[in-house]
C-alpha cells in the first residue's frame, strides 16, 4: 500500500523526500556524496532521452500534458517523457490488461516479483534485468539498503524491479469531530464497545446543529483503510497469521476467525445504520475525506500523514471545528489494537526489455539522485517552494500554487524515492504544524502515533517464498470461492458467519488446503517477522 498523496503540499513535508525511513541529512547529502563517483548528468548525450512511462496516481487524476513544470523537468533532466496515469484503485486491473496486450510502456509501475502476474511477466522476459545498471549507477543502488534489493532477487540473483519503499508503520488513525463529541458529552472511546455506543449516540443526535439527524457516524473509503481497526480484533488485515490450533502453521486471512468476526461486526454496524451506506459501493478514500471535511460524517480512518491537511482544510469550512484522534481500541476479546505493519515497499517500477534507450532511462534516474536531487525533492523555487531566511526550503501549499505546479501535475513524473526518505522526520513535521498555526496539536498527534506503534500486527507470509500452487491457482481460487463473501459480508445482510465458513470449506476442497500445505512446507520460518 503507497502513502496516499492527499492535497499534496502539507502531506509531502510530513515525509522527507524518499521512501523508507529517514533523516533530513540523507537527502541533502545525496548529491555531495555521490557527485564524485556517480555518472553525472553532464555525461548525458545532447539528444534528450525519450521514454513512455505508466504509473498510478494517488491524488486527483487531472494531469494535463505540456504544463510548465513538465517543460522545466524535461529541460533540466534532458528527457521527454510520455507520462500515462491510471488512478491507483483500478490500476492493477487495468495494467493487467495492458500487459496481456503484449505492448507495454518503456517504464511501468507494478506490484513487483511478489505478485504472480508481474512475476510471470518477469519470467517471460517482459522486463529488463538491471544488475549491470545498478553497478554502473551506484546512486540508484545506494538509494535502497541491501536487504530490500535481496528480497527482489530471483533464484539466479538477478534483479528486474526498482522498489518504491515506504515506512513499515503507516497508521490509519481514527479521526473524529472532537467538538461534536464534547457537545454530546461523548468521551473518546477506548474500546470497540465504547465506539459502538458513540456511533449510536451520534446517529440519534444532531451534532452539527442543522436540525436533522443526518450525520453519518462512521465513513470508510476503501477496505484497506480498515487495517488498523481490524487489529482491535487481534488480527492483521489481509495478512497470513498462525492458526489458532497450530502456531507453526500459517493460514490466509479469510480463514482467520478473528478477521471473520471483524467483518461481521462491520455488518452489524451497517445494519444499524452506523456505517456509511457508500462503504463497499463507492471505493474512494478521497470521497471519505471530503465527507469529513464538509461535516457529513463524524469519524473516519485516515492515513496519519494527512492529519495536518485535515486540520487545515476543515478550519476553512468551519473555523470552530475540532479534530481529534482516537487511540488504538481494545477489542471484544481483549485484544489491544495497534498498527498493521506492512512490507516496506508499495509497488515500484520495471523497465521494459524492449525499451529503446534503457541507458538513457538509468542516466535520468541517476540525475534525479545527483545533479537533479534538489529538483526531484523540492521542484521549482517560487512555484513549489520558497527559501526561508535560514536557507531551508519551505513547500508552498498545493492550494496556493499555480495550476501547472500543483501536485496533480507533478505526481505523474514521480519515479525513484530513496529508502531513507520514507520515514517521518518529526522535527520537520513539528515545524510544519507550527508554520500552519497548529503548534498546539503536534504533541498529541505524535503521542497518538506512538500509541499505534506499541502493538504491531504483521503479515507472517514471506512473499519472497513462492508457492507454485499459489502462483498458478491462488487468484482463481479466491475469486471463485471467497471474493464475493469477503468483500460483501459487511453489506450483504443475508450472509451469515456459517455461510462464510461453508464457502471456506469449498475453497479448501477445491485446492485451498493444498495451497496452505505447500506454503507452510516451503516457508520454513513462521516466526513473527521483523518489519525493518
Amino acid at each position: 500500500m503507497k502513502l496516499k498523496k492527499y492535497s499534496g503540499s502539507i502531506m509531502a513535508v510530513v515525509l522527507l523526500a524518499g521512501s523508507m525511513i529517514g533523516c533530513a541529512k540523507s537527502a541533502d547529502n545525496t548529491q555531495s556524496n555521490n557527485s564524485a563517483s556517480d555518472q553525472k548528468s553532464s555525461e548525458a548525450s545532447a539528444e534528450p532521452t525519450k521514454f513512455s512511462y505508466l504509473r498510478p496516481v494517488w491524488g486527483p487524476a487531472t494531469y494535463q500534458k505540456g504544463g510548465a513544470y513538465e517543460k522545466e523537468l524535461f529541460k533540466q533532466g534532458n528527457v521527454q517523457i510520455d507520462a500515462q496515469i491510471i488512478p491507483v484503485r483500478p490500476y492493477n486491473e487495468k495494467v493487467n490488461a495492458i500487459m496481456a496486450s503484449g505492448s507495454i510502456p518503456d517504464v511501468m509501475w507494478g506490484s513487483g516479483p511478489f505478485d504472480p502476474v508481474f512475476r510471470d511477466a518477469q519470467q517471460q522476459g517482459a522486463y529488463l534485468k538491471i544488475n549491470d545498471y545498478l553497478e554502473k549507477y551506484p546512486a540508484i543502488k545506494n538509494a535502497f539498503p541491501d536487504f530490500l534489493w535481496n528480497q527482489l532477487k530471483d533464484e539466479k540473483g538477478d534483479i528486474y524491479f526498482i522498489p518504491n519503499p515506504v515506512s513499515p508503520y503507516v497508521p490509519f488513525m481514527l479521526m473524529y469531530r472532537q467538538d461534536w463529541f464534547e457537545k454530546l458529552n461523548i468521551p473518546e472511546p477506548k474500546t470497540i464497545d465504547e465506539l459502538d455506543a458513540a456511533l449510536e449516540k451520534l446517529k440519534n443526535s444532531d451534532p452539527d446543529g442543522n436540525g436533522k439527524n443526518d450525520t453519518i457516524p462512521l465513513t470508510i473509503g476503501t477496505r484497506w483503510y480498515l487495517k488498523d481497526l481490524a487489529t482491535s480484533f487481534g488480527a492483521a488485515h489481509d495478512g497470513w497469521e498462525p492458526s489458532k490450533e497450530d502456531p507453526n502453521k500459517i493460514i490466509p486471512p479469510f480463514a482467520n476467525e478473528k478477521l471473520i468476526n471483524f467483518n461481521f461486526w462491520l455488518q452489524d454496524l451497517s445494519k444499524k445504520g452506523l456505517l456509511d451506506p457508500d462503504f463497499g459501493v463507492v471505493l474512494d478514500q478521497q470521497k471519505a475525506i471530503e465527507k469529513f471535511i464538509s461535516g457529513k460524517t463524524a469519524i473516519f480512518p485516515n492515513n496519519y500523514v494527512n492529519y495536518l491537511q485535515v486540520l487545515s482544510d476543515i478550519k476553512k469550512v468551519n473555523p470552530e471545528a475540532k479534530v481529534g484522534i482516537i487511540s488504538p481500541l481494545v477489542g471484544p476479546d481483549g485484544s489491544q489494537g495497534g498498527v498493521r505493519a506492512i512490507v516496506p515497499m508499495d509497488r515500484g517500477f520495471y523497465v521494459s526489455s524492449k525499451a529503446k534507450d534503457p541507458e538513457g532511462i538509468f542516466r535520468f534516474l541517476n540525475w534525479q539522485l545527483t545533479d537533479g536531487n534538489d529538483f526531484r525533492r523540492y521542484g521549482i523555487e517560487g512555484k513549489t517552494y520558497t527559501v526561508a531566511s535560514d536557507g531551508s526550503k519551505e513547500e508552498i501549499l498545493d492550494v496556493d500554487r499555480e495550476p501547472d505546479y500543483q501536485e496533480a501535475q507533478l505526481e505523474p513524473f514521480g519515479t525513484i524515492t530513496p529508502y531513507e526518505e520514507a520515514m517521518t522526520d518529526w522535527e520537520l513535521v513539528k515545524k510544519n504544524f507550527e508554520k500552519n498555526g497548529f503548534a498546539d496539536q503536534f504533541d498529541n498527534y505524535k503521542k497518538k502515533y506512538d500509541e499505534y506503534l506499541v502493538t504491531t500486527y504483521p503479515d507472517y507470509r514471506n512473499r519472497g517464498v513462492i508457492s507454485p500452487i499459489e502462483m498458478k491457482e491462488g487468484t482463481k481460487l479466491y475469486e471463485d470461492y471467497m471474493k464475493a463473501t469477503v468483500e460483501g459480508a459487511a453489506i450483504n445482510y443475508k450472509l451469515t458467519k456459517q455461510d462464510w465458513l461453508d464457502q471456506l470449506k469449498k475453497w479448501e476442497n477445491a485446492g485451498g488446503n493444498k495451497l496452505i500445505e505447500e506454503v507452510n512446507l516451503l516457508q520454513k520460518d513462521k516466526s513473527k517477522p521483523k518489519s525493518e
